[in-house]
């Protein structure tokens, strides 16, 4: 990272850009009712956030074979993609901040272990998706780690820092030696008590990255 392409502000997507859980939780239900699983609560399903799709189906269809799987992520995605156009919110205060990085020549991008399908529906969806310069996917058989490194290489900022609410984006930040944002307000406080700094909303991010990069 040794060029001029500026400092670049990573953030992960759900619980960290997005109330996930709002669209989210109702479609898993859904979509377990069709396979006869009612027993998974909100809660547990909030708790299989931020991982792959593979790993967190394996939580959800204990046991099921990889045809069943792809055919409840199918299912998932048909609902999520109904349900967010009513439901979907970003975090109180996003917009704003993501307009402030901006207008002080940030670079903006999101790394999310989801599709790019569905990172583009999400912030098409929540109206963000002009405020986003970079959109990292997962990609198969690599994790978060492999796809920040992906990311890095590809905008090589002079600066960077990632920004996420889960150990998956603390550990990526960690293996690609950049800081890391923890955001308090996700969906599990406890991964990113020690963050480099830790927020307890999205307003707080800017001057969390002005004091790590700015």
């Amino acid at each position: 990272m040794n060029n001029l392409n500026g400092k670049l502000v990573v953030f992960d997507l759900d619980g960290t850009l997005n109330k996930t859980h709002l669209y989210s939780v109702p479609a898993h239900k859904k979509a377990l009712a069709e396979f006869g699983i009612f027993d998974k609560t909100d809660e547990f399903i909030i708790s299989t956030y931020g991982s792959r799709a593979q790993d967190s189906v394996g939580l959800l269809m204990e046991g099921c074979d990889s045809k069943t799987a792809t055919t409840y992520l199918k299912k998932v995605s048909q609902y999520e993609s109904e349900f967010i156009t009513d439901l979907g919110q970003e975090f109180d205060g996003v917009s704003t901040m993501l307009d402030k990085l901006k207008e002080s020549g940030y670079q903006t991008a999101v790394c999310s272990n989801a599709s790019e399908r569905y990172i583009r529906m999400v912030l098409n969806a929540l109206k963000l998706i002009d405020k986003i310069d970079y959109i990292q996917p997962l990609l198969p058989d690599i994790t978060k780690n492999d796809t920040l490194e992906m990311l890095l290489k590809r905008v090589n900022p002079t600066k960077a820092v990632m920004v996420g609410d889960r150990y998956y984006d603390k550990d990526a930040a960690r293996y690609n030696h950049i800081p890391f944002i923890g955001c308090l307000y996700g969906f599990k406080s406890s991964d990113v008590e020690d963050a480099d700094i830790a927020v307890k909303s999205p307003i707080d991010i800017y001057e969390a990255v002005e004091t790590l990069i700015g």
